[in-house]
């Protein structure tokens, strides 16, 4: 009997102990969307910015022991991603129309946007680009300056003035693409220190 005992006392202290201490990880991530919006900051004065989000699944999943404090899909985008195109209501490609931004940026921080619309608070963490090309070569590389790039920080792009609208987004990667509208009504977003 204090064998039974013992044995289930060693069974349930290695089940505990696996699962406090192995977890399940995504290695990679798929962009399965991307959305790109006018924005306009609450009490600000900046225009003509939009924000470019990617909707993802994780993949390729490992177990690690002690996971450390990466975020998910830390070996990135399982596609090679080609190119990310704006195209106006008449097919013509302005994405070099959208240029380095003016907002004037902290290097300790991200910039935080708060969409006031949605009931359910939802919180985007941004951060201002300087080119579409820029982000593209971020994605491949996955870096982004000396840290890790994170897919889930929306990407706030200015763009100049022009009499172009963006009507389309497409992203293409090796094997396949991803059009969506783009959204120009404009989303009025607070920026998370200002609160």
């Amino acid at each position: 009997m204090k064998k039974v005992i013992g044995i289930s006392l060693i069974i349930a202290m290695l089940y505990v102990i696996v699962n406090i201490c192995i977890d399940k990880v995504p290695n990679n991530y798929k962009i399965i969307n991307a959305n790109l919006q006018k924005i306009r900051f609450k009490g600000k004065t900046y225009d003509n910015y939009y924000l470019l989000t990617f909707d993802v699944v994780y993949c390729n999943y490992s177990y690690e022991f002690f996971k450390a404090p990466f975020p998910p899909g830390r070996n990135g985008s399982i596609d090679s991603l080609c190119f990310i195109k704006v195209l106006d209501k008449n097919g013509d490609d302005m994405t070099n129309k959208f240029s380095q931004d003016s907002i004037q940026r902290n290097k300790e921080r991200s910039l935080y946007v708060i969409y006031p619309n949605h009931s359910d608070s939802i919180v985007i963490e941004a951060e201002v680009e300087k080119s579409v090309k820029n982000i593209i070569n971020k994605i491949n590389c996955n870096i982004d300056g000396n840290r890790m790039f994170r897919i889930e920080t929306g990407r706030i792009l200015k763009l100049r003035d022009t009499k172009m609208i963006p009507a389309s987004l497409q992203v293409e990667f090796d094997g396949r693409e991803i059009t969506n509208k783009v959204e120009n009504r404009v989303s009025t977003v607070n920026n998370a220190f200002d609160q």
